[in-house]
C-alpha cells in the first residue's frame, strides 16, 4: 500500500504567499500611497505636506469635476450598445454561415488592434474638415458636424473607438454562451410550436443571464475608466467635454497638482467600486428570484 501523505494546513497559503506578496506591495501599497498623497498639498515643487481633506472640498466645489464625472455617466451609454452589437455579431457567427470562421476573425480583429492606431484611424474619419464622415453629409446635403470640438460630438466620437475596439471580445463572451445553451431545450421549444423569437426570448437569452451580467459590469467600468480614446480623439477639445479620467491626467500632469490628482483618483475609484457593487448586487439577486420561481 502506498503511503499517505499528510499536508499542513498552511500550505496552500504558502504556495499563495509570493503572489500576495507582490500584490500588496505594488496594489495594495500603491492604493494607501495614493489615499495618503490624497491628504496633501504635493506638487512637483513642493511636499508632500498634511492638509487633511482640504483637496477633496476643492475638489468637490470645482465645477469642472461635476462635468467631467456627469461626461462620465454619458459615455456609459456605450455599454448597451456593445451589448447589443456584440449579441447580434455572436448570434450572426452562431448561425453557421458558409465563411463563420472568417467572419468570426474578421469580427475579432479590431480587439488586437493598438487602442492608439485604431483612435488615430476614427479621428481622421471623423475629422471635421477632410473626414469621411462629413464628406458624405455633404454630399446629402447637409451641414457638417464639429466632431471632434462640440459637446456632445466629442464624447460620440470617442465612444464610437471603444464600441468598435471592443465588441469582438463581448462577442466572444456571448459565443460561449450560445454554445453553453442546451441543443434539447431548443428541441423542445421548436416541438412546443415557438418560432425562433420565442425560442430566443424564452430559452436562449435565459440561459444568457450569466454574459450578460458580465459584459454589463466588465464594459461598464471600462466605460467609466476609458482615456485611451479620448486623449487620442479629443485632446484638443476643453477639459469639460472629456470624462473624469483625463480630467485627472489634466490636474497631475499638466497643472502638477498631485494631492489634488490623487484625491480625484480615490473618489474616481469609489464611484467605479460603487457602481460594480450594486450591479453584481443587482446581478445575484435576479438569479436569487429566478432560483425562487
Amino acid at each position: 500500500m502506498s503511503e499517505r501523505r499528510f499536508h499542513h494546513p498552511a500550505t496552500p497559503y504558502l504556495f499563495l504567499a509570493p503572489a500576495a506578496g507582490l500584490l500588496g506591495v505594488f496594489f495594495l501599497g500603491a492604493v494607501v500611497q495614493v489615499v495618503y498623497f490624497s491628504c496633501t498639498r504635493y506638487t512637483a515643487f513642493t511636499g508632500p505636506d498634511w492638509v487633511g481633506l482640504d483637496n477633496y472640498r476643492r475638489l468637490f466645489a470645482s465645477e469642472r469635476f461635476w462635468l467631467c464625472l456627469g461626461n462620465s455617466a454619458l459615455y456609459l451609454l456605450v455599454t448597451p450598445a456593445l451589448m447589443i452589437a456584440s449579441l447580434g455579431a455572436a448570434m450572426v457567427v452562431d448561425a453557421k454561415l458558409p465563411a463563420s470562421r472568417a467572419l468570426r476573425l474578421l469580427l475579432f480583429l479590431p480587439v488586437v488592434t493598438p487602442t492608439v492606431v485604431a483612435s488615430l484611424a476614427w479621428k481622421g474619419l471623423f475629422n471635421e474638415d477632410t473626414g469621411l464622415l462629413n464628406v458624405w453629409l455633404a454630399w446629402g446635403g447637409l451641414a457638417p458636424v464639429r466632431w471632434l470640438s462640440e459637446h456632445p460630438w466629442t464624447l460620440v466620437s470617442a465612444m464610437t473607438v471603444t464600441l468598435w475596439k471592443g465588441f469582438g471580445f463581448y462577442m466572444m463572451v456571448f459565443l460561449a454562451g450560445l454554445l453553453a445553451v442546451p441543443k434539447e431545450l431548443k428541441e423542445a421549444a421548436a416541438i412546443d410550436g415557438a418560432g425562433r423569437l420565442r425560442t430566443f426570448l424564452a430559452v436562449v437569452l435565459p440561459s444568457l443571464t450569466p454574459a450578460l451580467a458580465l459584459v454589463f459590469v466588465v464594459s461598464s467600468v471600462s466605460a467609466l475608466k476609458v482615456f485611451d480614446e479620448i486623449f487620442v480623439m479629443i485632446k484638443g477639445a476643453p477639459i469639460t467635454q472629456q470624462t473624469a479620467v483625463p480630467l485627472l491626467y489634466r490636474i497631475a500632469f499638466e497643472e502638477g497638482d498631485y494631492g489634488m490628482a490623487s484625491a480625484l483618483g480615490v473618489a474616481i475609484f469609489a464611484c467605479i467600486l460603487a457602481f460594480s457593487a450594486v450591479n453584481l448586487r443587482l446581478t445575484r439577486g435576479g438569479k436569487g428570484s429566478e432560483a425562487d420561481a
